[in-house]
C-alpha cells in the first residue's frame, strides 16, 4: 500500500488541499512536514525505498504587510490612554506617555522597558536607545508633542517618589515596567476602542507614517534601528498614500 503513494498522488493531494478546502500557509506546512516525517521514517525502517516527499517542493510563506493602524486609530488610543479609567494616578500620565512614546517614535517594545532616565534628554528632545537590535546604540529625536507628554509624565512621576534608574516604571512599585504590564495596558485600551494593536503594530504605524509625510529611508532607517535599509522600504508598501503623491509630483508625458 506504500508503494502506491507516488509523487503525483501527493501533488494531487496537496492540490485539492489547497484548491477545494482552501488550506492555509500554516495548514499546509502543517501536512508537508508530517508526510514527509512519516514517509522518512518509512524508508529508515525498511517498509518503503524512497521518500516521494523528496520531489515536493516545500510551500514559500506568503509575504504579508505588517499590520498598520489608521490616523483616527492612532488618535483614538491616545485619546482613550488619557481618558481611560486607570486605577491608579499614575497610570494615566504613565500609560499616555507609552503609548505616546511608541506611537511618535517606533522604538521597539524591548527598547521601551530598557529606557533609562539618563537616556531621555527633553532639554535636546532626543532618546539615546542604548543596544538595540543587533547590540547598536542609536539616538531617536523627539517630537514636540511628544516631549510636552513625557514632561507631564515626569512631573507625576516625581511626585509619587519614584526613584528607579528606568523610566518607566511599575505603577505601585519603584521596579521597571515589565512585559506583561506593557501589554496589559495595550489590551485594556484594545477593549476600550475596539482597536486591537500590540507595541509592534505601533512602529508599524509610526514607519508608514513616517514614509507618507516625506521623511526619506535613510532617515527612517536610522531612527528606527535598521540594520539593512531593505527592512525600512516594506514601509513604501504599507504608504500607497505616500506613493500616489511621489507618483503625481512626476511630470509625465
Amino acid at each position: 500500500m506504500l508503494d502506491d503513494i507516488g509523487v503525483e498522488l501527493l501533488r494531487d493531494f496537496f492540490y485539492e488541499g489547497k484548491e477545494r478546502f482552501h488550506w492555509s500557509y500554516w495548514h499546509y506546512c502543517n501536512h508537508y512536514k508530517y508526510l514527509k516525517k512519516f514517509l522518512g521514517w518509512c524508508v529508515e525502517n525498511g517498509y518503503s525505498k524512497v521518500n516521494p516527499m523528496d520531489k515536493i517542493r516545500k510551500p514559500k510563506k506568503p509575504q504579508s504587510l505588517p499590520r498598520r493602524l489608521t490616523h483616527q486609530q492612532a488618535q483614538s488610543i491616545l485619546y482613550t490612554s488619557f481618558n481611560y479609567r486607570w486605577r491608579y494616578k499614575f497610570e494615566r500620565p504613565r500609560n499616555h506617555a507609552i503609548i505616546a512614546t511608541l506611537l511618535y517614535t517606533g522604538l521597539r517594545a524591548r527598547e521601551l522597558i530598557n529606557l533609562q532616565m539618563v537616556d531621555v534628554n527633553l532639554g535636546a528632545d532626543v532618546i539615546l536607545v542604548r543596544s538595540g537590535k543587533g547590540n547598536k546604540d542609536r539616538y531617536v529625536p523627539v517630537h514636540s508633542k511628544l516631549s510636552y507628554i513625557l514632561k507631564q509624565y515626569l512631573i507625576e512621576r516625581m511626585a509619587t517618589g519614584k526613584m528607579s534608574p528606568y523610566f518607566f516604571t511599575s505603577a505601585l512599585r519603584d521596579e521597571p515596567l515589565c512585559y506583561q504590564a506593557l501589554g496589559k495596558i495595550c489590551r485594556r485600551i484594545s477593549g476600550a476602542t475596539g482597536v486591537k494593536f500590540t507595541p509592534h503594530c505601533l512602529r508599524h504605524t509610526f514607519g508608514s507614517v513616517a514614509i507618507e509625510q516625506d521623511m526619506g529611508l535613510v532617515q527612517l532607517k536610522e531612527i528606527m534601528g535598521h540594520s539593512n535599509i531593505s527592512s525600512t522600504m516594506i514601509y513604501l508598501k504599507m504608504s500607497p498614500a505616500g506613493l500616489k503623491t511621489s507618483l503625481n509630483r512626476l511630470d509625465l508625458f
